[in-house]
């Protein structure tokens, strides 16, 4: 008879783990950055100032930041896995977004 493993919960006072946190810190407004070139670029007709590209490349550095903190959280045994997947895939979002946007 074959024997049963029992499952073994783990329970954290923490809901997020901080290195996640940091990442959201960065992940949002990396896509705040990013919506707001979109739509000044629609609004100036595509005829964009210098300083979009400048505000870009800062939303690429904390994006690139923002991924960095959200794969490192996954070594931190407080929080919930839903977050740390959450804030990596933001980040990855953010990642996209810009090379495309440099792309095109």
């Amino acid at each position: 008879m074959a024997l049963r493993r029992k499952k073994v919960y783990k329970f954290s006072d923490e809901i997020m783990a901080g290195d996640t946190i940091i990442s959201f810190l960065f992940g949002v407004p990396s896509l705040l950055c990013i919506l707001f070139c979109l739509i000044f670029s629609i609004v100036v007709k595509g005829e964009n100032p210098e300083f979009l590209g400048y505000l870009l490349l800062a939303a690429f550095v904390m994006a690139v930041t923002a991924l960095f903190f959200g794969l490192l959280s996954y070594k931190n045994q407080d929080g919930g896995v839903l977050t740390k997947r959450a804030s990596v895939l933001l980040s990855l979002v953010d990642i996209g977004v810009i090379v495309l946007l440099y792309m095109f």
